[in-house]
């Protein structure tokens, strides 16, 4: 597998970043304002500070590559921020693009199916904001649903920490199988094609859950 043409992909496009927690849009934005941070802080004894970035293949096929990135930042201890970050691309004739949830879910009916889906399952999940009797949230906006990745059942939908959930007992996830979204989302668009493609052909790496990622990697190599 082509990993460099991955690490090209995702250094050329750059990800999204939570205005509210830096309002740079790139990692070395970020490494500078938090070598700022830390050297102009007047509780340094508070140290070590730490600044660490992952990420790893979700989905990996010649038609389409999805990627999870996770960014944690210790710049004042005990306190830390998390942001988690999704970028799938596809192949449109000989270029790679980038595909968002707007492209694929364009209408307002659409949009309502997944807001709605996505809150009904977490107020099934114990942990969240939605549960219990007396819920912290009632509804989910739409505006909190952005971060997403894709494997070869389900578009996976990952919250910020403390949109749905505390941040310790994240990343909250939605997962909504690939089944029941033909019937709803943009079946035209390329990216659908694609991605129908790449799992009709079995010829993909796939996994969500971390541990089988690194099985699965292992066994490739």
């Amino acid at each position: 597998m082509n990993y460099l043409l991955v690490a090209a992909i995702l250094l050329s496009s750059g990800f999204r970043v939570n205005a509210e927690q830096a309002q740079e849009n790139d990692l070395s934005s970020l490494k500078k304002q938090f070598i700022q941070q830390i050297s102009t802080d007047s509780d340094i004894e508070e140290g070590p500070f730490s600044f660490n970035y992952e990420f790893r293949t979700v989905f990996f096929s010649n038609a389409v590559i999805s990627l999870f990135g996770e960014l944690t930042v210790h710049d004042r201890l005990p306190h830390g921020w998390k942001q988690y970050e999704g970028k799938t691309l596809y192949k449109a004739t000989d270029q790679w693009k980038e595909v968002s949830l707007e492209d694929i879910f364009p209408t307002p009916e659409n949009k309502e199916f997944l807001r709605s889906m996505c809150e009904k399952i977490l107020k099934k999940d114990p942990l969240s904001y939605f549960s219990g009797n007396t819920p912290l949230c009632e509804t989910l906006k739409y505006e909190d649903i952005y971060t997403f990745v894709v494997d070869d059942q389900h578009l996976i939908i990952v919250f910020q920490p403390y949109v749905v959930g505390s941040g310790a007992d994240g990343p909250f996830v939605v997962k909504i199988p690939i089944d029941t979204l033909k019937r709803v989302w943009a079946d035209s668009h390329m990216f659908c094609l694609q991605l129908s493609k790449s799992i009709e052909s079995r010829s993909f790496l796939s996994s969500w859950d971390l541990d089988k990622f690194y099985n699965d990697v292992a066994e490739v190599n």
